[in-house]
């Protein structure tokens, strides 16, 4: 009886290095990047970074779908910074609120915004040139 006790107890102390896991559901966020949905950014290494934090809360690879996603734990502004070996890379900054939600139109990296509004200030700065040089021209006759 005595040696069938200290089986059961070895036994269970073979099970001390047993990795356990947990499945759950949560609201994560995923970050997808592209080169304007030509090249993938797949398997490239990343960072996450939690509010004013120095060391990064997460690292690794984007999938490969090339998206980053982690599981905020506080409220504020998130840095997801992604980079390749080829030198290609680029910082996201993610504001997450006290529910842990993120405000996707406010986090949207709108490229054809950006480029109207390249457009319209190249065009209101040559049509200040060009109204300019009229006006020295009127002067002239």
């Amino acid at each position: 009886m005595k040696i069938v006790f200290l089986l059961i107890v070895f036994a269970t102390l073979l099970f001390s290095h047993n990795l356990e896991h947990t499945i759950s559901k949560g609201q994560s966020v995923v970050v997808f990047f592209s080169f304007g949905h030509e090249d993938d950014f797949s398997f490239q290494s990343y960072e996450v970074y939690a509010p004013n934090a120095e060391i990064p809360f997460a690292v690794g690879r984007t999938d490969t779908h090339s998206r980053v996603s982690f599981l905020p734990n506080a409220a504020g502004e998130w840095r997801v910074k992604v980079f390749s070996e080829d030198g290609h890379g680029k910082i996201v900054e993610i504001e997450v609120d006290e529910n842990m939600l993120v405000d996707i139109d406010a986090n949207n990296n709108n490229t054809f915004i950006k480029t109207l509004i390249g457009i319209m200030i190249l065009f209101g700065i040559f049509g200040l040139i060009y109204i300019k040089k009229k006006d020295k021209k009127n002067e002239k006759n």
